[in-house]
């Protein structure tokens, strides 16, 4: 089992400032995000929850009283980057929150293009695709620090925070079934999937305890829909 550790930075996008009264939070305690182990295959366990691993770049979004601020540390001007996620503020029912999850660029068809990616992070004047956030977390929600309450809860809480749009969407998957998400994410063309356990708190680091990802292997027949359409599609678990 192997494991890495991104290094993080604090960088601020051009949204919109959040709702009156929102509460301040340090920005510096998201500096360094949770990341997850490897291992080989997948599997199933009760106590595991499964979803895609989306092929993008890993961001947190902070909402404050102050503004909203993006933590990552892939973007090298991220003011310009993403102007598409000015909508995010409006997707959280939040005065204040931490949202981790992933970036993409989303081609004509909905799918994410990781050429457009990178042309992204490398030129903050490049416009190819559409930004989109898949949210996986909510670590703060009004002033409530959540990173010691289990996963489950934290999801939960999430999914109850969360307003669907095409551009901001809470990730799906599956309870205890990995050997059935990894088919799903094969059929729609995902190369890696996420298991996170229900009852672990997060913590900043490498936690292969708590989260790990596994290869989803064979070629898989293009899907005909927009992948977030598919997304949409699985169980809201």
């Amino acid at each position: 089992m192997t494991h890495t550790r991104p290094t993080g930075g604090q960088l601020s996008l051009p949204f919109e400032d959040g709702p009156e009264g929102g509460t301040s939070v340090r920005m510096d305690r998201w500096a360094s995000p949770m990341t997850p182990g490897d291992t080989d295959a997948p599997f199933d366990d009760p106590g595991w929850f499964f979803e895609p691993w989306w092929p993008g770049s890993p961001a947190t979004v902070v909402i404050t009283r102050e503004g909203t601020r993006l933590v990552t540390g892939q973007l090298g001007d991220p003011l310009a980057a993403f102007p598409e996620l000015s909508v995010v503020p409006r997707q959280l029912r939040a005065r204040s929150a931490v949202v981790p999850g992933t970036l993409l660029v989303l081609d004509a068809d909905g799918r994410p293009d990781a050429d457009a990616l990178r042309r992204r992070l490398a030129d903050a004047a490049d416009r190819s695709g559409t930004g989109a956030f898949i949210a996986a977390d909510l670590l703060e929600h009004d002033g409530e620090l959540l990173t010691d309450e289990p996963f489950t809860t934290r999801r939960a809480r999430l999914l109850e925070v969360a307003i669907d749009s095409d551009r901001f969407l809470a990730s799906r998957g599956l309870h205890g079934e990995g050997e059935t998400l990894a088919s799903a994410a094969a059929s729609m063309g995902v190369g890696s999937v996420s298991a996170r356990r229900l009852d672990a708190p997060w913590r900043a680091g490498s936690a292969p305890d708590a989260w790990l990802r596994f290869p989803v292997e064979g070629q898989p027949a293009r899907p005909t829909r927009p992948l977030l359409v598919l997304l949409q599609r699985l169980p809201l678990d």
